[in-house]
């Protein structure tokens, strides 16, 4: 059954267990796939070069992946990285993990916003994370994603939602991990840089800041590069185009919560969503950060 659900996969079994289980829970949302897998007994699998990346964190059980170059060992708590267009074998004892599985180019994208590095330059470097706590730290996102996916339906109708669950992936991933954005030191260029880039791309996104944008829709709109314009940001405004995004649609959310009334149902979680929040708790603590308040006494206020 497990062959046949899963293409380009050969398994042998080893030790199973006498009471066996097999739970597989998947849920694909935007470019994010999300697993919860539970499998009672000792099984070997050798896929088919992956075409994204697969980030496996593990409940319980253990798990070693090899991919021809690389190899690693993973316990409970632990996590690990596979990377795509290698071939992998891996073999998992008793295992119950979640894993996640991420678009290379998106998390290259965001590689590109954050750190300024030339898509062509960047990979990752390990399937093990940079520490322990790192790892920890992965785990607990994969969880909260996983979580988030299969919970109620309603945040998940939002595309700023889902370009927040996206971002905090790949955000995640390439802090959690070793890879070349940031291990190698990006300069900008020192050269005067003109000011109707960031003017052009301040204007797309006061235009389009309630839509699922990207930096590099925002650089396009500007006519120059993702790493050009970056520069030009900090240079100019002493922000980021993402950071600037990301206040922007804060402003709108206090908007609308000024604007709403409790009595006809608007509440802090809806705006948070409509706004692009995953997780209310972090709208509130950013919220309160900026306007000194929380976001439900403006509401009710």
């Amino acid at each position: 059954m497990i062959r046949q659900r899963c293409a380009g996969l050969e398994l042998w079994p080893h030790s199973v267990a006498d009471q066996f289980t097999y739970r597989e829970e998947m849920v694909q949302v935007g470019s994010i796939l999300a697993t919860r897998v539970q499998c009672a007994m000792d099984v070997e699998m050798h896929l088919e070069p992956l075409a994204d990346l697969l980030i496996v964190a593990m409940v319980s059980g253990r798990a070693e992946a090899r991919d021809g170059r690389n190899e690693a060992r993973t316990g409970p708590g632990q996590v690990l990285l596979q990377k795509p267009g290698r071939p992998l074998i891996n073999i998992g004892q008793h295992f119950d993990l979640y894993s996640v599985n991420l678009d290379l180019a998106m998390v290259t994208e965001a590689a590109t916003e954050r750190t300024g590095i030339d898509p062509a330059d960047f990979r990752f470097e390990s399937m093990t994370p940079v520490s322990d706590e790192m790892g920890q730290f992965w785990h607990h996102t994969a969880a909260h994603i996983y979580r988030l996916f299969t919970g109620p339906a309603e945040p998940l109708q939002s595309p700023l939602v889902i370009r927040a669950a996206t971002d905090l992936a790949a955000s995640a991933a390439l802090a959690a991990f070793p890879n070349t954005a940031i291990t190698l030191s990006y300069r900008l260029d020192a050269s005067p840089l003109p000011t109707g880039p960031v003017r052009r791309a301040v204007s797309f996104i006061e235009t389009h800041a309630g839509e699922a944008i990207t930096a590099t829709q925002i650089a396009d709109a500007a006519r120059v590069t993702p790493r050009a314009l970056q520069a030009a940001f900090r240079r100019h405004l002493g922000t980021t185009p993402m950071a600037y995004l990301r206040r922007t649609r804060l402003d709108r959310s206090h908007q609308d919560l000024l604007d709403a009334d409790p009595a006809q149902g608007d509440t802090v979680a809806a705006i948070a969503h409509r706004w692009g929040y995953v997780h209310a708790g972090r709208f509130a603590a950013d919220y309160r950060a900026a306007y000194g308040r929380s976001p439900t006494v403006t509401l009710h206020g």
